[in-house]
């Protein structure tokens, strides 16, 4: 169900979405060619890649994609990513996203183009 609210507050909020079920699917589509402005992931997922080895695996091979990990649970001390705690609404979210894009785009710097 929070899912579905995500999804529904980024399409409406202009940005397309791609729901993976576990991280080994998220890595196959990301490796597969899909093309991703933002990763969000809990860190607790089924398979073999959890929500932070996906997201070390993508930034290996996307250093420009950024990254967001949702966890309900206090298992957070020493993650590389910024993490939202859930429960959290669309709104903290959609703030994240723009946060995080913008250090993204300060630490790459200006466009050379």
């Amino acid at each position: 169900m929070l899912r579905g609210i995500m999804e529904q507050a980024l399409l409406t909020a202009g940005l397309e979405v791609t729901v993976a079920e576990s991280g080994d699917q998220a890595a196959a589509l990301l490796a597969g060619g899909a093309c991703p402005d933002v990763l969000l992931s809990d860190i607790r997922m089924r398979g073999k890649l959890n929500g932070q080895d996906l997201a070390r695996w993508a930034k290996e091979r996307y250093p420009s994609l950024v990254i967001l990990l949702q966890t309900g649970f206090g298992d957070v001390d020493h993650c590389e990513f910024p993490v939202l705690r859930k429960p959290f609404g669309p709104e903290v979210l959609l703030d994240a996203i723009r946060d995080a894009r913008e250090r993204m785009s300060h630490r790459m710097g200006p466009s050379s183009g």
